[in-house]
């Protein structure tokens, strides 16, 4: 029971989707007279290539998503002691327990541990409420960096199609070493965030409701 009280995950694997923002095309002021092209331009060509990303370590093993893990780790450390302190009370209780020799000294020591338990839960519930807000504060703005250099790096590559096997494997039946485009797309990343850290701020974070006066 102690070992399992003190079990503590600080960071889950979790992926988040950007939107797909959409272009139009612009139009010229009215009354205004299109240039005549020399020649019929080329229709666009689209992309032809398809590659697989492991979005998960983009997101976490990038320069950006390194900061945001040690930030996450830092919010969660008053947790991780409470629960580090939580274990060792249960680990001595434990002792005691094993200790007594008779009911009269056991139930005490079991009446304590029944209360420790349930304290263990109530932090384990507040951990993983924190935990997720924690999350998406942290991780969502470096989702959006991922979508970004994916999308870059589709533009300049001619990629039609860019998969994820983590998502679903049973959509992808085979992908060699060459079509994973992970390292590439974290380059981009990582250029980015050193130009400007900024792009990895944190989501803010929505304002607690006001507490309503008493009658």
């Amino acid at each position: 029971m102690g070992n399992e009280m003190r079990r503590f995950i600080l960071i889950g694997s979790m992926l988040i989707l950007a939107s797909a923002t959409a272009f139009g095309q612009a139009t010229p002021p009215a009354g205004a007279k299109p240039p005549v092209p020399a020649a019929p331009a080329a229709p666009a060509v689209p992309g032809t290539k398809v590659a697989v990303i492991d979005f998960e370590q983009a997101l976490l093993e990038s320069d950006a998503g390194k900061a945001a893990q040690a930030a996450f780790n830092k919010e969660m450390e008053p947790e991780k002691a409470k629960f580090d302190q939580l274990g060792k009370e249960v680990d001595d209780l434990s002792k005691k327990l094993q200790d007594a020799k008779t009911d009269a000294e056991k139930a005490p020591i079991r009446a304590e541990l029944e209360k420790k338990n349930k304290e263990a839960q109530r932090l384990q519930q507040d951990a993983e409420e924190k935990s997720a807000m924690l999350r998406q504060k942290l991780l969502g703005p470096i989702a959006k960096i991922v979508n970004d250099a994916v999308d870059k790096y589709s533009k300049e590559n001619n990629l039609a199609l860019v998969l994820d096997p983590n998502t679903d494997p049973s959509n992808v039946i085979y992908s060699s070493k060459a079509s994973d485009i992970t390292s590439d797309v974290m380059r981009i990343m990582n250029a980015e965030y050193a130009k400007d850290p900024k792009i990895a701020a944190p989501a803010a974070t929505p304002a607690a409701p006001a507490a309503k006066p008493n009658n």
